[in-house]
């Protein structure tokens, strides 16, 4: 019985301070707040190259997000993306410190597709829809 009560205190002791722990963590900070500086996101205190989850929210909504995103560095990071007011996805593009790298993908209000196709190091590669609605073939992307 000893054992049981020992055991239940410790894991009560882990939640409560993982919970603690937790909500002191930085969740990251509006977009809005940091500063653009010679091609980086900027934190305003600092002025240094920030990294970390950003979002921004629309100026007549703030329960509703218009961008999200990484900053690796000052520079955009792995997926970032963009909505409609109407919570819609309007774009989805993979960076890889500040280039893009990986897929692009950007939609009409309704959701119907403008444009997508992949990127490797800032080209494009493989097969690609444009915005004026043209199909086009770049060489093969990597993997």
């Amino acid at each position: 019985m000893l054992r049981f009560s020992l055991i239940s205190k410790m894991l009560v002791c882990l939640m409560v301070c993982g919970a603690s722990y937790l909500e002191g963590q930085d969740q990251g900070i509006p977009l809005g707040d940091l500063v653009f500086d010679n091609g980086l996101f900027v934190h305003p205190s600092s002025g240094e190259p920030y990294s970390g989850d950003v979002v921004s929210v629309f100026e007549t909504d703030s329960d509703k997000i218009r961008e999200s995103g990484t900053l690796k560095d000052g520079q955009w990071h792995g997926i970032y993306e963009t909505y409609y007011f109407n919570g819609q996805l309007e774009s989805s593009i993979s960076y890889s410190d500040g280039e893009f790298d990986g897929p692009l993908e950007r939609y009409y209000f309704d959701g119907t597709v403008i444009a997508k196709g992949t990127y490797n190091k800032g080209a494009r590669c493989g097969e690609w829809i444009d915005v004026d609605g043209t199909e086009d073939s770049y060489p093969s992307c990597p993997g």
